[in-house]
């Protein structure tokens, strides 16, 4: 399969915002890699400097750190999202957390040196690059706000209104570490929300 059809998803997120023409198609696709991985693999590590941001073609990643007793996930990454370490990819900084593959997973790779040579033969993709940022300070504010104004409950309540085939893809001891919880208080949660609906 060509580069070009792999990276269709990410085309039609970039059309989305900026018309591409065909030319500028061929030459971004032929500039920007795609990687295969498999279950269990890292995009990032804690310690390593982030030289890549990506986006998801296929797979769910999932973003965390680790703790002294065990890990926090943070966020969980789907299809068409750009993915990152934020401040480690823009300040050349140790990363602080991992992104692993929950699934098998394709993704289109982004350099820094990559990202300049675009910027500097397509100004226009400048609107590109801000959103992106945008995308990843909404992220961490959403992690954020999260932790601190909502109950175990209704982050997991949150999560299946906004993100209900999330659900179903991750094993549910990913998402008691997402929601600050024990797989059993997991279940408990589901119980009574199911409880709920029933009465």
């Amino acid at each position: 399969m060509k580069n070009t059809t792999k990276l269709t998803p990410l085309i039609d997120y970039i059309n989305n915002f900026i018309h591409l023409n065909q030319s500028e198609i061929d030459y971004i696709t032929s500039q920007i890699p795609i990687k295969e991985f498999n279950k269990g693999d890292f995009l990032l590590k804690e310690g390593d400097i982030s030289k890549t941001f990506f986006f998801n073609i296929q797979g769910c990643l999932r973003l965390f750190y680790q703790a002294e007793d065990s890990e926090k996930t943070l966020f969980f990454y789907t299809e068409n999202q750009f993915i990152t370490a934020y401040e480690s990819f823009t300040k050349g900084r140790p990363s602080k957390y991992y992104i692993e593959c929950l699934e098998d997973s394709v993704v289109a790779m982004f350099s820094l040196e990559t990202e300049m040579e675009l910027l500097n033969r397509f100004p226009k993709l400048e609107v590109l690059v801000r959103l992106v940022m945008e995308e990843q300070l909404g992220i961490y504010q959403h992690i954020i706000s999260s932790l601190v104004t909502l109950t175990p409950e209704e982050r997991y309540s949150q999560l299946l209104d906004e993100y209900p085939q999330l659900i179903h893809r991750i094993p549910q001891y990913y998402l008691a570490s997402y929601l600050g919880i024990t797989p059993e208080s997991l279940s408990r949660i589901r119980k009574r929300l199911k409880d709920k609906v029933r009465s």
